[in-house]
């Protein structure tokens, strides 16, 4: 939902805008975690680490305005 309210404040006011997200939770739990908050912040981890690397690619293969 973050995400999809600053898009609209940047559609707004017609600025580009590209979100990059890391999401913590999903279907099942592969690491067998005995939950919360245990699989939070473990999952919080390799979301962070994802959306960086995935940034990071982006902006090493985007070739600016």
């Amino acid at each position: 939902m973050e995400t999809a309210a600053a898009q609209a404040v940047a559609d707004a006011h017609g600025v580009p805008f590209l979100g990059i997200r890391g999401i913590t939770d999903g279907p099942g739990d592969p690491l067998h975690l005995p939950g919360f908050p245990f699989q939070f912040f473990c999952y919080k981890r390799i979301a962070a680490n994802n959306a960086a690397r995935v940034t990071a690619a982006f902006l090493q293969s985007w070739g600016g305005v």
